[in-house]
């Protein structure tokens, strides 16, 4: 879905607080694209020849994208900084740079040439090459591989494929600086940050880390050491063939028996057998282990406030199996300041069993963004949060492992012919059948129920609500809930197909069913 989630202001003054999704730090995925003359540019074989590449990752709607592409910072840089001999590039240029506009968001020829959904006329005037991502030129999977949340995004790849978020710069030619001298030392091996998994349902954990080759000699043999609180686990002896500026994602062995906050350390040492030559680039990589939340009640509510895009929203719980026991979403749009809290979902879960919660944004933008601010919560049958959040990219979610206790807390609401009754869903008015039975017996049902109204009956686009209430939902034939609110006289139903539908309106003791039909 096509948005612009910084305002071209916003943008300008806080996209060097934003993190890229991308860490910086990382490797920079290889890609091999073709230009609007046709030309193709292989990522790594520029890195290869010592240039340093800065990557203007954008999309033709963006007035942001627009304002940086027309500054004449990535122009300026291109012409006296990029490859001798290229077209466009000063003959006295340092010939240590190249620049690529990446169009990431499939916008069409015509929208790159100034068509109706663009900013304006992308091609004209810029010197350095245009890569696009629409149907029958190149995939949009580089946009994927470097994770884009939000456009622009620019980064700087330095020779040796290590990526930063340098963002809008008006002088990038003195970010090249920041660029490590080149590899010298004939036996260096690299290490990163840790990227693996940390959070273990039973105490087992399979960590993996990524190396690099920093030395001129390929990288043939490594030792790796795995400790546990100080105490080593395990050594690994690595083999293959990296050449300079190579990388390796190595899967270690399995540490088993893992306690929560264990701190997991892991060493690589003698690279071709000798010792590195520069240890100050590959330190001990440490993280501690989070262990899932333990014997947990098998009924679970999912909770999801979304921000204003909820269709790019969906969460699933899956098993230890991986199949899907309760999945949610895709959720209405807002279109408007404002938030919305969808209808809490609820389920009950195998016991004595490990689940993990996922939520994803089809965007890459978390639901804290946008119209409002959004959240989510997975709470189990006695109250505790398994997980909780809102601010994250692509994915979020945690585990926890289920105990054998099971079923909602009881619960009670008033039901004007039953009286109290448990609707057996964790969601009643009342924690107790005292407090609800004292309600009831101050309030009179039917009073309440007459003094209901709702019109018109069918409805187009506004059903009106008279009469005091707390919240509504309205259910199609098949029991979902496709529209949930808290009280307000003007309920919008626009969205929602033809047909029957019932409006279960809670007011503070009881519950009311009225059957409407929505007719447009």
């Amino acid at each position: 879905m096509k948005k612009v989630l910084l305002i071209a202001v916003v943008a300008l003054l806080s996209l060097n607080n934003v993190k890229a999704q991308l860490p910086n730090g990382s490797s920079a995925p290889n890609f091999t694209l073709t230009d609007l003359d046709g030309t193709s540019h292989e990522l790594h074989a520029l890195l290869d020849q010592g240039y340093t590449v800065f990557l203007d990752f954008s999309a033709v709607w963006c007035p942001p994208c627009w304002g940086y592409h027309t500054g004449g910072a990535l122009e300026d840089l291109y012409i006296n900084h990029g490859p001798l001999g290229y077209p466009n590039v000063s003959a006295n240029t340092t010939d240590d740079v190249m620049v690529f506009f990446i169009e990431g968001d499939e916008g069409s020829l015509d929208d790159l040439n100034g068509g109706a959904g663009s900013q304006g006329d992308w091609v004209t005037g810029t010197p350095y090459p245009i890569l696009p991502t629409y149907a029958g030129s190149n995939s949009t999977q580089v946009t994927s591989d470097y994770q884009i949340g939000y456009w622009p995004t620019v980064y700087q790849v330095c020779p040796d494929r290590i990526v930063t978020e340098c963002g809008q710069s008006a002088s990038p030619y003195s970010l090249v600086s920041a660029c490590p001298a080149p590899a010298s030392n004939d036996n260096d091996a690299r290490t990163f940050d840790y990227a693996g998994e940390t959070l273990t349902c039973e105490g087992d954990l399979i960590p993996e880390i990524m190396i690099q080759n920093y030395g001129i000699l390929n990288l043939t043999t490594l030792t790796i050491e795995v400790a546990v609180n100080g105490t080593i686990v395990s050594t690994t002896p690595w083999t293959g063939n990296l050449t300079t500026y190579g990388t390796d994602n190595i899967t270690l062995p399995a540490l088993i028996g893992l306690n929560s906050n264990d701190a997991i350390t892991i060493n690589t040492t003698y690279p071709n057998g000798i010792v590195d030559a520069d240890p100050s680039n590959n330190p001990a990589v440490s993280f501690n282990v989070l262990l899932a939340t333990q014997n947990t009640n098998t009924f679970v509510t999912v909770q999801v406030e979304t921000d204003a895009y909820g269709s790019e929203t969906t969460w699933d719980i899956k098993d230890a199996n991986g199949t899907n026991v309760i999945s949610g979403g895709p959720y209405n749009d807002l279109g408007a300041a404002g938030t919305t809290i969808q209808t809490p979902t609820t389920g009950n879960l195998n016991t004595n069993e490990c689940h993990t919660f996922t939520i994803y944004d089809s965007y890459g933008d978390g639901i804290d963004a946008g119209y409002g601010t959004g959240s989510f919560s997975v709470t189990d049958g006695n109250g505790t949060i398994l997980t909780q959040g809102g601010v994250f990219t692509d994915i979020d979610g945690g585990a926890f492992k289920t105990g054998s206790q099971g079923g909602p807390p009881a619960s009670w609401d008033c039901d004007p012919i039953n009286g109290c009754v448990d609707p057996g869903t964790g969601s009643g008015l009342y924690t107790s059948i005292t407090d609800c039975n004292a309600a009831c017996s101050a309030t009179d049902v039917s009073e309440v129920i007459s003094n209901l109204s709702i019109y018109p009956n069918p409805v187009k686009d506004i059903l009106t609500i008279e009469g005091s209430y707390v919240s509504i939902e309205i259910i199609d034939l098949f029991g979902k809930v496709v529209l949930s609110s808290g009280s307000q006289k003007g309920i919008d139903v626009s969205k929602l197909s033809n047909g029957v539908y019932f409006a279960n309106i809670k007011t503070k003791n009881v519950i009311t069913v009225k059957k409407i039909t929505i007719a447009k």
